[in-house]
């Protein structure tokens, strides 16, 4: 079935590498909010912070892949490494984690040797003090039964280390539910497993196989907050619940935990499917930050990309029920980064066949519109006190699309240099993240189509 939507709509966002305030032009502005979009294109999204460094991975199939950047916002465009890139022993490399334990690094994903039917843990691990340096070694996770097992992550208390993940109870794909072992080390589990979690409530059991799934940890005050996914990934329905114990409390025992009767995130205000999240900090550390995909539209299944929010806490330490911020609604940055500039759709040159006007969900209310034929451009100056690196954030929305398979992609000149970006199907505005060298002076971007055959809009 073809589907139309709304325009394409780009918003031009520029965001310094080393901040140096922006240049006083009529035209050219300080964002009051950016969007809660940060990847384009994404599953199982998970963030850390080390140091100055914001660390990214994220589902790939075929490969581990890091990210990482000093700025939250920009990790979709953040230096990038390969630690772990399978011959022929593994297959469908799911949900990787990031740790730092014991001055050691691991990552711990799930993967099926080619042939077999159930995905099982393993980890890779890096001695060296930079995850992007050195070199990695892959293992199973040792002491696990047989049984499939995904999703892994790791609770860290004063009692001890432990794993948690999301398996199955026998041999066949039943129902998924959450596991908690003991760790021996950040490679090895003890072979008991306790139940934590099965699907019991409707909106846990949308969806066949059922599920409970992407365990993910928040310790705040006494309270351990275990946040996980609920319902099939693949349906609108998909969504996170709530799994609560005290931090002294004995957590390798069911009762130990309790769990919310509703949701603590789920669709709303246009965003549908939310789920598989993490959490970090704002770079001053003052505010929890909630990382999590979701579909690029109503029943687009699979198709999702990755959103950030702030979390909030009860006296107790309990996370508190959230909704999904809307694609329209701009967010104030992360707590310690700074504002980005911003180059308004009034301030753009529009070559013939690009029209200017109004849109919703727009910074400034307006989209060129147009870009459908590739000699038609759209041309906008970004003025720098000093040579520096920055990122170019550029929001983008498809005006037609039937599903995943249309994709298209816009090719960005700035100053000579040319970058061809893939541009994915969705109904709000997504960003395509593009690092660039500022010269000192003016900059000129020009944005058209790469191939055409596609309206784009700019903001």
């Amino acid at each position: 079935m073809f589907r139309k939507i709304g325009l394409l709509g780009l918003a031009l966002v520029l965001t310094a590498a080393v901040f140096t305030g922006c240049a006083k032009m009529e035209k050219q502005t300080m964002a009051e909010g950016i969007s809660p979009v940060i990847d384009q294109e994404g599953a199982d999204p998970y963030v850390m912070k080390q140091g100055e460094w914001y660390y990214y991975t994220k589902t790939a199939g075929d490969r581990i892949e890091l990210f990482r950047s000093e700025k939250l916002t920009n990790i979709a465009a953040g230096e990038s490494c390969v630690p772990y890139e399978p011959v022929s022993e593994l297959e469908s490399l799911w949900a990787p984690e990031l740790f730092y334990l014991d001055h050691v690094w691991y990552v711990y994903f799930a993967a099926k040797v080619p042939g077999e039917q159930m995905h099982h843990m393993y980890v890779l691990s890096n001695g060296n003090e930079d995850p992007f340096t050195g070199s990695w070694e892959c293992a199973p996770v040792a002491g696990m039964d047989d049984k499939f097992a995904i999703d892994g992550t790791v609770l860290e208390l004063a009692s001890g280390r432990y794993f948690i993940w999301s398996g199955w109870e026998g041999y066949e794909n039943v129902r998924q539910d959450l596991y908690l072992a003991q760790m021996v080390s950040p490679t090895e589990v003890v072979e008991e497993k306790i139940l934590l979690s099965l699907p019991e409530y409707d909106w846990e059991k949308q969806g066949e196989p059922l599920v409970n799934e992407g365990p993910e940890i928040i310790i705040k005050d006494r309270t351990i907050n275990l946040v996980y996914s609920a319902s099939g990934s693949w349906t609108d329905d998909y969504c996170l619940g709530l799994l609560t114990a005290d931090v002294q409390a004995d957590v390798r025992k069911a009762e130990s935990w309790k769990k919310q009767e509703t949701p603590v995130l789920r669709s709303g205000n246009g965003v549908w499917g939310p789920g598989h999240n993490s959490f970090t900090v704002s770079p001053d550390g003052s505010q929890t930050v909630i990382v999590y995909h979701a579909a690029r539209w109503q029943g687009a299944g699979w198709s999702r990309s990755v959103r950030f929010g702030y979390a909030d806490f009860d006296e107790s330490g309990k996370l508190v029920t959230m909704e999904p911020d809307a694609a329209e609604k701009l967010l104030q940055p992360p707590a310690g980064e700074p504002a980005r500039e911003v180059c308004p759709a009034e301030a753009f040159t529009l070559s013939d066949g690009v029209t200017l006007l109004e849109e919703t969900g727009t910074v400034s209310g307006q989209a060129a519109v147009g870009l459908a034929d590739t000699e038609e451009c759209i041309t906008a100056r970004i003025d720098s006190a000093e040579q520096k690196k920055a990122v170019l954030h550029i929001y983008v929305k498809m005006m037609d699309f039937t599903d995943d398979q249309d994709r298209t992609g816009i090719q960005v000149e700035v100053n000579e240099n040319v970058f061809i970006i893939p541009v994915y199907p969705a109904d709000c505005f997504q960003p395509l993240a593009i690092p660039v060298e500022l010269e000192k002076g003016g900059n000129e971007v020009v944005i058209r189509s790469e191939a055409g055959g596609s309206m784009f809009a700019v903001d």
